[in-house]
């Protein structure tokens, strides 16, 4: 990588890294191009080089984290050796994340135009989550482990009840205690979707 590439690349990081910031203090709404021009030290040309707007940017940073959390999840997956365990991991790694964006997130849903290019980019990044999730929630169902429900409906279940766990213990919880009661909750969940409870 050349010189101006790299420094390029650099920009493109600091831009996103500020905004991420501000997003998380300030919300979507209330967030400018301004705020972040100000945070970053670039100019309104020079963002504007490296995304073609505030949705665009703040979709950027949407693909980047539902992208580091999947690596780290994959890694996560690697060393288990049933779907049960798969699952366990789901849950220490969800009580683990922070979604500092959440706020941010709701607003930009609310506001955003629903056909608009940044909307449509979102909702592909939330339907690669559920499908990467069902994948695995699908190994649980092939193999056994699970009882036989609708996939689709049980990665739904899975996935809100999970991330409505992280949502409240974020503000409840310290970490250890978070990480424990997601043990439990997973524990308790399996007691509902294992083939060995089926009536």
């Amino acid at each position: 990588m050349n010189k101006r590439r790299y420094e390029g690349e650099q920009t493109k990081i600091n831009i996103a890294d500020k905004a991420k910031t501000i997003f998380s203090k300030k919300g979507y709404a209330a967030t400018s191009i301004q705020d972040i021009c100000f945070a970053s030290g670039c100019s309104k040309g020079n963002l504007y080089y490296h995304f073609k707007s505030k949705e665009d940017l703040f979709v950027y940073l949407e693909e980047q984290a539902y992208a580091e959390w999947w690596m780290e999840l994959e890694k996560l997956f690697s060393r288990c050796k049933t779907v049960t365990e798969k699952l366990y991991a789901y849950g220490r790694f969800s009580a683990s994340v922070e979604r500092s964006l959440y706020s941010a997130e709701r607003e930009f849903i609310n506001i955003v135009d629903a056909d608009s290019e940044a909307m449509q980019r979102f909702k592909e990044i939330i339907i690669k989550n559920f499908e990467k999730t069902q994948k695995f929630i699908n190994e649980g169902i092939t193999d056994g482990e699970f009882k036989n429900e609708d996939p689709s409906e049980l990665t739904f279940i899975i996935m809100s009840f999970f991330a409505a766990l992280n949502h409240y213990t974020l503000y409840l919880m310290d970490n250890e205690a978070s990480r424990d009661l997601f043990s439990k909750a997973t524990t308790l969940l399996l007691h509902g979707i294992s083939a060995g409870n089926e009536q």
